[in-house]
């Protein structure tokens, strides 16, 4: 009688096994930021900010981000494009981003940068009913290791 308990026990414990061997498969959050955003930003002079977000990757984004700088000084006005190629953008969740990278900034006046740029990100529907990107962007120098100041920026999709 005991070997037929212990055998019903054995039996019994096998079928509440659970079955599932594979994990649920990551949801692919990527898509829902695609599109250009831009923005504007006056200090000493008027940048003006665009990202183009594209998909890499499941739950990865590239973004190409362009920052165009005028600055008025003596008469004249000095003008500044560069350009960012961000491509290992990951995506933390369905309304969060994280930038760490360092990459090769091409710009306009033909010198030389490599700047590290960081950030966590966020994707928020503002009080007109349009949605944006927030992100406190910081970068470094990558040959000298100066910081900018870090910069919040509130990127707003484009129809």
């Amino acid at each position: 009688m005991k070997k037929l308990i212990f055998c019903c026990l054995v039996v019994l414990m096998g079928a509440c096994k659970d079955d599932k061997k594979d994990p649920e498969p990551e949801v692919d959050h990527a898509s829902g930021f695609v599109g250009v955003y831009k923005t504007t930003t006056v200090g000493t002079g008027t940048t003006n900010h665009e990202w183009k977000v594209t998909t890499e990757a499941k739950n990865q984004l590239s973004i190409a981000y362009t920052k165009k700088t005028e600055i008025a000084f003596g008469g004249t006005t000095l003008k500044l494009t560069q350009e960012y190629p961000l491509t290992k953008v990951k995506v933390t969740a369905a309304d969060s981003f994280e930038i760490n990278e360092e990459v090769d900034v091409t710009q306009s006046n033909g010198e030389a940068l490599k700047q590290k740029v960081a950030g966590i990100g966020t994707k928020v529907v503002n009080a007109n009913g349009v949605l944006q990107l927030n992100i406190t962007l910081k970068m470094v120098n990558s040959s000298t290791g100066a910081a900018q100041p870090d910069e919040y920026l509130e990127f707003k999709k484009q129809p």
